[in-house]
C-alpha cells in the first residue's frame, strides 16, 4: 500500500497537531493542578497518571506499536479484519483481568505507590480503575486508526480527552472545590472517557469492503507470531513504565509528594512530552522504516528523521534552558523555581533519548523481540540503580536528574551500534559529532549553573550559540540524504 508524498505531509501536520494539542493540554492540566493543590497535588497526579499509563501498557501488550506494525504489514482488508479480531480479544482479556486486579489489590497498590494507606487514597486507586478500563479501550481504538492512517480522527480522540481533563479541573480550581484526591482520579475517568468515545467514533468512520466478508481469526502459526512479538514488546514497554513508577514511589516515600511534585514539573516539560512528541511521529515514522526493505531506504528514512529530531530537540531545549524561570512560573507557580535544577540537567538527557528513539526504532521494525526485550530490561534496570543511588548518597533534585543522563547515554551508545550492525550503511560519524556538539555545551552549563547562576557570561552566550549552530547543521544533513 503505497503512501503518497502529498498524503504523507498531510498525515504528518495532522498527525503532529494532535500530539502538540494533546501535549499542550495536557500541560495547562498541570498547570490547574499546580495553581489548586500546590506541588503535592502535582505530585499525586503525576503519580496516578503514572499508575494508569502502567496498567493501560500491561493491558494493551505495550500500547498501540503491535497493533499498528499488525495492521500496517497487512495490505488485505479480509487480513486485517482477522488480526483486529484476535487483537481486540486478548486486549479486551488483558484489560479485564488487570482492572479486576487493581479493584482487589487497591490497598496494597495505594500503601507501595503513595506511600499511605489513607482511607481517601484507597478510594481514589479504585476510581483509577475505572479510568483504567476507559483508557484500554481509547488506546486500542487509536491504535487501530493509527494503523489505517485515519489521522483526523486520531489527532480528535488524542485531544478530546485532555480538553475535558482542563475544563473539570479548571472548574475545580476557579470554584475553589476541596482539594479531594478522588476528584483527580474522576478527572481521569472523564478525560480517558471521552478519548475512548471519541477513537471508536473513528474506528466507525473507517471504510467498509464493498463486499460483506467473514474475518475470522489469525491462525495459529500468525497468532503465535504476534503474541511472540506483543509479549516482547510488552515486557520491554511495561519495564519502562514500572520504572518510573517505582521511581515516582521512592521519591514519594524518601521526600514526600511535594519533593516529587517538583522533580516532576521538570520532569513533566522536558521528558515528558518528548516521550508524546516521539509516540506520535511513531505514527509516521514506524510504518515507513517497517516497509523499508533496502539498506538504502532504510538508512534514508532513519536519518532523514534523526537529522530532523536532533534539529527540534535543540532548540526546544535550549530554548527552555535559556528561559527556565519564566517558563515555570508561566506553567506553574513561583513555588515550583527549584524544578529549574531538574530541567536543565534533563534536557540533556531528552536529546540523547531523542536519538536513541529514532535508532532503536529498527528493533521494532525488524521484529527483533530478544533484542527489544533485553535492551529495554537492561536500560530501565539501570536507571533503577542510578536513581536509588542518586536518592541515598544525595537526595537533591539535581542528583535525581543526572541519574537519568548516563542510563540514556549507554542505550544510545548500544542502539546506534545495533543499527550499524544490522545496516552497514548506518555509520557512526553521521550522528555521533553532531549529537556531542549538540549536548556538550549543555552539560557544561548544567555543571556550572550553581558558580554562574546569577550573572551572564561569555561561556552563556558561547553555549547558548551552539543550540542553532547544530540545528542548522541538522537541517543541511537533512537536505543531503534522498529518501
Amino acid at each position: 500500500m503505497s503512501v503518497s508524498s502529498q498524503g504523507l505531509r498531510g498525515g504528518i501536520l495532522v498527525s503532529t497537531a494532535g500530539v502538540f494539542g494533546s501535549a499542550f493540554l495536557w500541560l495547562l492540566s498541570f498547570k490547574v493542578v499546580a495553581l489548586w493543590m500546590g506541588p503535592e497535588g502535582v505530585g499525586l497526579f503525576s503519580q496516578l497518571r503514572q499508575m494508569a499509563q502502567a496498567a493501560t501498557v500491561g493491558a494493551t501488550f505495550g500500547g498501540t506499536n503491535s497493533v499498528v506494525q499488525g495492521l500496517s504489514e497487512r495490505a488485505e482488508e479480509v487480513a486485517r479484519r482477522r488480526f483486529r479480531a484476535t487483537a481486540v480479544r486478548l486486549v479486551g482479556s488483558a484489560g479485564l483481568l488487570v482492572v479486576l486486579g487493581i479493584l482487589a489489590a487497591a490497598t496494597p497498590l495505594t500503601q507501595f505507590f503513595l506511600s499511605s494507606g489513607a482511607p481517601e487514597l484507597v478510594a481514589t486507586v479504585r476510581w483509577l480503575a475505572v479510568a483504567v478500563l476507559l483508557n484500554i479501550a481509547g488506546t486500542y481504538a487509536m491504535a487501530v486508526l493509527n494503523g489505517y492512517r485515519s489521522y483526523p480522527y486520531l489527532a480528535l480522540a488524542q485531544t478530546a480527552g485532555p480538553a475535558a481533563l482542563v475544563l473539570l479541573l479548571t472548574a475545580a480550581w476557579w470554584w475553589h472545590w476541596q482539594s479531594d484526591p478522588a476528584l483527580l482520579a474522576v478527572s481521569f475517568v472523564v478525560c480517558f472517557g471521552v478519548s475512548c468515545l471519541a477513537g471508536w467514533v473513528g474506528l466507525s468512520r473507517i471504510p467498509r469492503p464493498e463486499v460483506s466478508v467473514k474475518a475470522g481469526r489469525l491462525d495459529p502459526g500468525e497468532r503465535s507470531i504476534f503474541l511472540r512479538f506483543a509479549l516482547s514488546n510488552l515486557v520491554a514497554a511495561l519495564s519502562t513504565t514500572l520504572a518510573l513508577l517505582l521511581i515516582r514511589s521512592w521519591v514519594i516515600e524518601a521526600q514526600g509528594l511535594a519533593f516529587a511534585g517538583l522533580f516532576d514539573a521538570g520532569w513533566t516539560l522536558t521528558f515528558n512530552y518528548t516521550t508524546l512528541f516521539l509516540t506520535a511521529c511513531s505514527a509516521i515514522y514506524l510504518p515507513l522504516l517497517t516497509r523499508a526493505t533496502t539498506h538504502e531506504s532504510q538508512r534514508a528514512c532513519m536519518l532523514k528523521t534523526a537529522y530532523l529530531v536532533l534539529a527540534g530537540s535543540v532548540m526546544v531545549c535550549y530554548s527552555m534552558v535559556l528561559l527556565k524561570t519564566p517558563l515555570i512560573h508561566l506553567l506553574y507557580s513561583p513555588e515550583f523555581q527549584p524544578s529549574g535544577q531538574v530541567l536543565v540537567v534533563l534536557v540533556v538527557a531528552v536529546i540523547l533519548r531523542s536519538i536513541s528513539w529514532v535508532y532503536g526504532s529498527m528493533i521494532l521494525a525488524t521484529r527483533n523481540s530478544r533484542v527489544l526485550l533485553l535492551s529495554d530490561l537492561a536500560l530501565n534496570l539501570g536507571l533503577l540503580a542510578a536513581v536509588k543511588f542518586a536518592l541515598t548518597h544525595y537526595a537533591s533534585l539535581p542528583a535525581l536528574a543526572w541519574a537519568f543522563v548516563l542510563p540514556n547515554f549507554l542505550y544510545l551508545v548500544f542502539v546506534v551500534e545495533y543499527a550499524g550492525h544490522k545496516n552497514h550503511l548506518m555509520l557512526r560519524r553521521q550522528i555521533w559529532p553532531l549529537l556531542l556538539t549538540a549536548v556538550l555545551p549543555l552539560v557544561v552549563l548544567a555543571l556550572a549553573a550553581p558558580a554562574l547562576v546569577r550573572d551572564w557570561t561569555a561561556l552563556h552566550w558561547i553555549c547558548f550559540a551552539a543550540g542553532p549552530v547544530v540545528a542548522a547543521a541538522c537541517l543541511l544533513s537533512y537536505k543531503k540524504v534522498v529518501l
